[in-house]
């Protein structure tokens, strides 16, 4: 018995083949987008939890609960690193030493517990850190008192009030007045404030200069 196959024609595989192309072209950039869009809000939201975390936790134990760089976040004992920069992970901890002031070392005869761990953030964007008068390469930490303030500093070495999460589309906006950068500031009274508009984070009041550098 004679059986017959049905293909395409190569003229009806060229047409196919240009039809798939055009969809790329217009889908690609968008997926992309939603991407970029999804990576550095959920990181922002990250840190923003990590504050909010442990600025309730100083509050709730009456104790001191600092955040600092941690390379080494996903270890059985986690440590800060004073030359590390948060971007490459960080621990919040109850920092509870034996004379009552944070030290940015984790002792647990002391009663230091380790709250939370994060991973480091994505490659692709950059993560800034600071003061009020602008960026502190290291060391970089966040420290909560009991009353729930931020303290201003710790050794002689200012504290981090401000962070700047930042990708390749720099200022870009990407819908509603959003940019694709954010801002948090930590107020005097140690609640986190983001900011997300372009017109936000290029003001002269963010220290860290906004997210313009990284669109060029």
């Amino acid at each position: 018995m004679r059986t017959s196959q049905k293909g395409l024609s190569l003229i009806e595989l060229v047409v196919t083949l240009f039809v798939v192309s055009v969809l790329l072209s217009i889908g690609a950039p968008q997926f992309s987008e939603f991407v970029a869009n999804n990576r550095i809000a959920a990181s922002v939201n990250e840190a923003n939890i990590a504050l909010h975390l442990a600025r309730t936790e100083a509050i709730k134990r009456n104790s001191f609960v600092s955040i600092c760089p941690s390379p080494d976040w996903d270890a059985i004992d986690p440590s800060c690193d004073p030359n590390a920069s948060f971007d490459e992970g960080w621990i919040v901890f109850i920092d509870a030493d034996i004379d009552g002031v944070p030290n940015l070392s984790i002792d647990s005869g002391n009663g230091d517990i380790v709250l939370q761990s994060h991973q480091a953030i994505n490659e692709s964007m950059d993560l800034r850190a600071g003061d009020a008068n602008g960026i502190i390469d290291s060391p970089q930490f966040i420290v909560f008192a009991p009353t729930g303030y931020p303290i201003q500093e710790l050794n002689g070495n200012n504290a981090v009030f401000n962070l700047q999460l930042c990708d390749d589309r720099g200022v870009k906006e990407t819908g509603g007045g959003i940019s694709a950068g954010r801002w948090i500031n930590i107020g005097p009274t140690g609640r986190p404030q983001m900011h997300r508009t372009g017109v936000a984070l290029e003001h002269e009041n963010n220290p860290l200069g906004g997210c313009g550098y990284m669109g060029t």
